[in-house]
């Protein structure tokens, strides 16, 4: 084999040395880079708390806010309560109403005797004439009263009159039955009647001995 020129020598030389000179390189390169992905790596860690810090923060400062919230919203309902009072029960309102006032006992008084004075001016007046007729009902209608009343039979009547707004018949009525008839006890009773003959009172009058009848004398 022929020796080399100077000049192949050189380039042979040359190759090897870029040979030897490449790897060497791409070691180089390789230890650059690990710094370099380092680096990346700790910016991503370093983002990460960032981000989880800033999480963090942003719940705690929700969960205050959701506190001061809660705190605040009995006030509101105080508030609320008070604009709109509870109704009050109504045996309350009831009582809060003014009661009308009561007529005293002068007040009363009076009236009655205003009412008596004027029965006693119409009595006082002069009363109507009435048909016989009239007067006959009047006292079978007065005698059928009495005896339901009583259950006893009337025997006679002894007095009628009319007055403004009715009848006054008095009934005489066998009270106890002896022997002889003159020992017999009899009573007077005054019925009142209105105007259409039905029922208003009744009273004794007096009770007394046949014999005493004509002399008016009570037993």
């Amino acid at each position: 084999m022929a020796e080399l020129t100077d000049a192949q020598r050189k380039r042979k030389e040359a190759r090897e040395q870029r040979r030897k000179s490449e790897p060497e390189q791409a070691e180089e390169d390789g230890s650059g880079a690990q710094p370099l992905d380092a680096v990346k790596n700790a910016a991503k860690v370093a983002a990460a708390g960032a981000a989880v810090g800033a999480a963090a923060a942003a719940a705690r400062a929700l969960g205050s806010r959701h506190e001061e919230d809660g705190e605040d919203e009995p006030e509101a309902e105080e508030g609320a309560e008070q604009e709109h009072p509870e109704p009050q029960p109504q045996d309350e309102q009831e009582q809060e109403e003014p009661r009308a006032e009561q007529p005293s006992e002068e007040q009363v008084d009076q009236e009655q005797e205003q009412e008596q004075q004027q029965r006693d001016e119409r009595r006082e007046e002069p009363v109507e004439g009435e048909a016989l007729g009239d007067a006959r009902n009047a006292a079978a209608r007065a005698k059928e009263h009495l005896e339901e009343l009583l259950g006893k039979p009337a025997e006679s009547v002894s007095a009628l009159e009319r007055t403004h707004d009715g009848w006054v018949v008095v009934l005489e009525v066998v009270e106890l039955q002896r022997i002889p008839e003159s020992t017999d006890v009899l009573a007077s009773y005054e019925l009142e009647l209105d105007d259409n003959l039905n029922f208003r009172r009744y009273q004794q009058a007096r009770r007394y001995n046949r014999s005493q009848g004509n002399r008016g004398e009570e037993a």
